[in-house]
């Protein structure tokens, strides 16, 4: 995976995808999961692919987007093997944008660190896309894999300086705990 070195030196990592792709996973991130309620998203089963897009067309700026929500509350179920994938399809200067799941609790310091506590996937930053032109663009893009083992409530949160504290580019993310098989 290509790494290269953001003008404040935060790294970006990521291969880019053009708009034909982007446009494909934002799609499938509107529908993807179960709605619980007007602010909740639940991905059942023991494997999932959660999308989360960062700057979604139609959605507020610096903000996550996936399941047609924006900044929702994430629910998997415990010991989930989650594939978390992260586009960010923000544009301009400095609109570099990444994705940590922690235990920390807002509200956010200025920066949230390398290592927050707690952490479950960390996808250190994204470049913003390459062009102002939606369509004509390439979109940064990474994805990580992790195992969803304590149940419990975390945060998804911008690792960007002043991303979380500034603009509350952030949303819960709940580990469900499973349920206790039956007993003989």
């Amino acid at each position: 995976m290509p790494m290269v070195m953001a003008r404040d030196t935060i790294p970006v990592v990521g291969p880019t995808i053009p708009w034909a792709q982007g446009r494909i996973a934002w799609q499938s991130s509107r529908k993807a999961g179960e709605r619980r309620g007007p602010d909740a998203v639940m991905f059942p089963g023991k494997r999932v692919v959660i999308t989360v897009v960062a700057n979604a067309p139609r959605h507020p700026d610096m903000s996550f987007e996936t399941g047609g929500l924006t900044n929702p509350t994430v629910c998997v179920s415990q010991g989930a093997h989650v594939t978390l994938k992260v586009i960010n399809m923000d544009y301009g200067p400095g609109m570099v944008h990444g994705l940590v799941i922690t235990s920390a609790k807002p509200p956010y310091p200025l920066q949230i660190g390398r290592h927050p506590p707690h952490m479950l996937a960390r996808i250190a930053a994204l470049a913003p896309r390459s062009s102002s032109r939606l369509h004509a663009a390439r979109y940064a893009e990474a994805t990580v894999h992790f195992v969803a083992r304590r149940p419990g409530q975390y945060y998804y949160v911008c690792p960007i300086p002043g991303h979380a504290l500034a603009f509350h580019m952030y949303g819960r993310f709940i580990v469900k705990r499973a349920p206790m098989p039956p007993r003989p």
